[in-house]
C-alpha cells in the first residue's frame, strides 16, 4: 500500500497574489506593454499639450492608440509605477474608481503638495508604492531592487 506523503500540495494563488499588476484603471493595454494615452487623459483630467509637459513626450505620439514601452526605460519604469500605485490605491479606498482618480491628481500633504501621479512622472513611484503596500500591510521584496 503506498504511503501518503507528509508534503503539503501548494496553495494556489493568482499571479495577483505574486505582484502581477492589475491595471484596475486601464492605463494599459491587455498586454501591459503599451500605453493608452486616451485612458490616461480620461483618468488624469489632463489635455494633450499638458500629457505632453509632465511626460516629455512629443504631443503627436500622444494621439496614438496605444504607445508602446521600452522595457528599459525610465518612462516606463515610470508608467509601471502609475499602475501599481493606482492599483494600490484602488485596493485601499474599497474599489472605488472615483476615489481612486481623485487621489492620483490631488496634492498631498504626505507628498509634500505633490500629486501622486507628479511623483510618479518624477520616477519616484517605488516610494510612493512603499507607503500604499506598508497601508494594504503587504511586505515589500527589498533584496530584488
Amino acid at each position: 500500500m503506498p504511503q501518503a506523503s507528509s508534503v503539503a500540495r501548494p496553495h494556489r494563488c493568482s499571479p495577483q497574489d505574486l505582484g502581477s499588476m492589475r491595471n484596475v484603471l486601464g492605463i494599459l493595454s491587455d498586454d501591459k506593454k503599451k500605453l493608452r494615452p486616451d485612458r490616461l487623459g480620461v483618468i488624469t483630467g489632463l489635455g494633450r499639450s499638458e500629457l505632453a509637459r509632465v511626460t516629455k513626450k512629443a504631443r503627436p505620439m500622444l494621439y496614438e492608440r496605444e504607445l508602446p514601452l521600452k522595457l528599459s526605460s525610465s518612462f516606463t519604469k515610470a508608467i509601471y509605477s502609475l499602475v501599481i500605485a493606482t492599483d494600490l490605491a484602488y485596493e485601499l479606498f474599497g474599489e472605488r474608481e472615483e476615489d481612486t482618480k481623485s487621489w492620483l491628481m490631488a496634492p498631498n500633504t504626505f507628498l509634500f503638495g505633490d500629486s501622486p501621479f507628479i511623483v510618479c512622472m518624477r520616477g519616484e513611484g517605488e516610494k510612493l508604492i512603499e507607503w500604499l503596500s506598508q497601508r494594504l500591510r503587504r511586505p515589500m521584496l527589498d533584496s530584488i531592487r
